[in-house]
């Protein structure tokens, strides 16, 4: 019987997150998985997920970044809730509480959307074994084609500005998910009208992209194309995960005779195929243990993901450009006690 507990972690700036830890009854895994939400999304749409980890073996942590679902910001906060502190402060927050909370020997993650992009902000990323990108995406409105392009570009550069200066804020309750917070909203619209990772200064910080060196697995699908279309997704393994070893799988469900699981409809149990996220935890094992390709096994009554997965090869250039960069110096997780 998996059991959830609730906790309650405070960021390098002093402000609450809400944190949720799942595991099996009785036991205490040593091997360790966040949970990184997509935008305006809460930690309990991840349940039934977290649950199965669980189940197979791991302790599952789940969080609210400031400003969304249970991590409610105080009124003399508000100015703090932007996306880069979500990455620069709540999962650098959470990184660190999971390493002291359960002093891991296995430390991964799984990004859906957004969550995928937070990951080079966060200052001890390092500390991860590897990471699944599931629906993340570089979101530039000129990734997207024909006419949803241009409705990506309207909401980036009209929509989020209109709602800003008549609400202070995006209401996004019709896609079922939190309003987004001005600081919030202003990043969301900077980086998807521009090519790369803007700060409010104008500084790329894309370089950042460049620093992590774990292995990753990044799902994507064909019927997918309003938030994380074919392109988004390649460019962000090509051209800012440029150091990662990398396998990538493009799901085409009509080809696969599969219902399409659209931008979140992996993490419903309901629809996603039966195999699929033991596929994705096997992985998450043996890629921490530096073995990169998806395991084998028994025949199964739909595709598997190793029939779908691709190494991602990146070009000289991108290569060049990744070797120039300089590294950052993070600690592994604490040892394991004894």
């Amino acid at each position: 019987m998996v059991r959830h507990q609730h906790h309650t972690v405070i960021t390098r700036d002093g402000l609450p997150l809400a944190v949720t830890s799942y595991q099996e009854e009785g036991e205490a895994p040593r091997e360790v998985a966040l949970l990184l939400c997509a935008v305006g999304a809460r930690q309990e749409r991840y349940a039934p997920f977290a649950r199965w980890l669980a189940r197979d073996g791991w302790r599952v942590v789940t969080f609210d970044y400031r400003g969304m679902g249970r991590s409610v910001l105080p009124e003399e906060a508000r100015s703090t809730a932007s996306m880069r502190a979500w990455g620069e402060q709540d999962l650098t927050a959470v990184i660190h509480w999971a390493c002291e909370e359960f002093t891991p020997e296995r430390l991964v993650a799984v990004g859906h959307s957004i969550g995928g992009q937070l990951l080079p902000f966060a200052e001890n990323h390092r500390r991860l074994g590897a990471v699944a990108l599931v629906a993340s995406q570089r979101g530039w409105w000129r990734h997207w084609s024909g006419w949803r392009r241009y409705g990506v570009l309207l909401f980036f550069g009209l929509y989020i500005p209109l709602c800003l200066r008549l609400f202070g804020r995006v209401p996004l309750s019709f896609a079922g998910l939190d309003d987004l917070e001005r600081g919030m909203a202003e990043d969301y619209s900077r980086w998807g009208l521009a090519e790369h990772y803007l700060w409010p200064s104008g500084e790329s910080h894309s370089e950042r992209f460049s620093r992590c060196t774990f292995p990753l697995l990044a799902l994507s699908f064909e019927d997918d194309t309003a938030y994380a279309p074919k392109r988004a997704v390649q460019v962000l393994l090509h051209d800012f995960y440029v150091s990662a070893p990398a396998l990538w799988c493009h799901v085409e469900h009509t080809r696969l005779k599969l219902r399409g699981l659209g931008h979140s409809g992996f993490f419903d149990p309901q629809r996603c195929p039966e195999g699929w996220w033991a596929e994705l935890s096997a992985w998450l094992r043996t890629a921490s243990a530096s073995a990169l390709l998806l395991p084998g096994g028994e025949e199964a009554s739909e595709p598997r993901l190793s029939s779908l997965a691709m190494p991602v090869l990146r070009s000289r250039a991108s290569q060049s450009a990744a070797a120039s960069s300089v590294p950052t110096t993070e600690a592994p997780c604490p040892t394991p006690k004894s």
